[in-house]
Order: structure tokens, then sequence, then C-alpha cells
């Protein structure tokens, strides 16, 4: 199977008029927020073999938190810049440039359009929304590409925070 993990980045600090919304840090809440999503990950035994991360300070916070309470190496060195609020085909057109040696890739980015991406891919009843620190796994057969994916070729789609 191939896995895509869907994180919206935890809690940031309110919005202030001397910090523009991309450089806003995470608040108290979320940096714990954070660390839960990694038990999270942990008790769904994902292993995460490569990231998408938003260059926005609060994705990158949650993504580096992540990774520390996983105990394995930073994220990434090179940040999506079509993460930041990026629309769902913005996001599938990033995921389709990963290599076909990934089998779990963690996107971590924001809303609205990390909730519609998980729509897009979600066959249940209810609609998929994801809130701060809200995550998600969306699986596709092994024999998948990630450079030809679509939303119908997923296979289960379930929210785990």
């Amino acid at each position: 199977m191939k896995w895509l993990a869907l994180l919206r980045h935890a809690e940031a600090e309110p919005a202030r008029p001397d910090i523009s919304d991309f450089d806003r840090p995470l608040s108290a809440r979320g940096r714990a927020e954070a660390a839960d999503v990694a038990r999270c990950v942990a008790l769904a035994g994902l292993h995460i073999d490569a990231w998408l991360v938003s260059p926005a300070l609060r994705t990158r916070e949650t993504a580096q938190i992540l990774a520390e309470q996983l105990g394995i190496p930073p994220p990434v060195r090179h940040f999506e810049p079509s993460l930041y609020l990026g629309t769902p085909e913005a996001l599938w057109r990033s995921l389709r440039r990963r290599g076909e040696q990934h089998s779990c890739l963690l996107m971590v980015g924001h809303n609205p359009g990390l909730s519609e991406f998980a729509r897009q891919s979600d066959r249940g009843d209810k609609p998929v929304e994801l809130p701060t620190a809200g995550l998600c796994i969306v699986e596709f057969a092994a024999a998948a590409s990630w450079a030809r994916l679509r939303p119908e070729l997923a296979t289960l789609c379930r929210r785990l925070r």
C-alpha cells in the first residue's frame, strides 16, 4: 500500500497587525497538539519516508515537533510553496512530483485546501474536515504511481485525529 498522511498545522498564535499570516508561530496549545499528533502517527504504525511541508512558520514548527517526538531526522530541507493556502489541485500537483521510492508521504498544510483535498479522496458518509492538528490518512494500492494519482484511486480515507 501507499499512504498519504494529511496534517493540518497545529494551532497558531492569533493574527496580529505586526506579523504576517505566513509568519505566525504555534501557540502553546499548538505545540502540545503537534506532540499529540506524533502519538497518533506512532499508534497508526505510519513510517513516514517523505515530507511535503508548507513554508509557513506554523507548518514548519508542526513538522519539526512531530519529527522530534517521533525521533526521526528533521523532515525537510526544501519546503513546498504551493502548499501555503494551496487549492486541492495545487496539492495534487505537488504530490505527483514525488519519487516512486516513497511508500508513506506526510503533507503538512492549511485549510481550506487540505480538508477539500481529503474530501475528494473520501467515499464516506461524513465529509472530512480537519481541525488544527487534524490528521487524516489516504490509502492507495501499492502499484499506484505518485505521478498519476487522482482522488478516485484512493481505497481508504480515514481521520486519525
